[in-house]
């Protein structure tokens, strides 16, 4: 039900981003980015849909260790590495972040919004509202 209104969502803004696309050849495009914070329940569900998902823990390589959700690559959001790592993800493919509390990932979110990857999903509440 979820993947069917992700694709009605994209197929009504891919339609109606077509007539801007034209305009002038010095003017750049804007990429749709799609931008959401799920609840526990929401992000599992999406998640769930992905064959491969990119789902990224940007705590901190202790928090990591004491517990993640099955799947999450740990990408220290602190460290200095975070944008280095961006480089190296697919910005056209669905990324699923998350911290403890939903700050750290609020900023990776931003991030990667600001690097063109366009559709990103962020754990409302991080992994403390992540059923054990």
């Amino acid at each position: 039900m979820k993947r069917l209104f992700y694709i009605t969502v994209l197929a009504g803004f891919s339609l109606g981003a077509c007539h801007s696309v034209a305009q002038e050849e010095n003017q750049t495009t804007q990429k749709l980015v799609i931008y959401s914070q799920l609840n526990a329940t929401e992000f599992k569900d999406a998640l769930a849909l992905e064959k491969t998902p990119q789902l990224f823990d940007v705590r901190t390589p202790k928090e990591f260790q004491a517990g993640t959700i099955t799947g999450a690559k740990n990408l220290n959001f602190l460290d200095g590495t975070f944008k280095n790592a961006m480089a190296n993800l697919d910005k056209n493919a669905p990324v699923y972040v998350f911290c403890a509390a939903g700050g750290r990932s609020g900023k990776a979110s931003a991030a990667l919004r600001q690097e063109g990857f366009t559709t990103i999903i962020d754990l409302k509440g991080g992994y403390s509202k992540w059923p054990k």
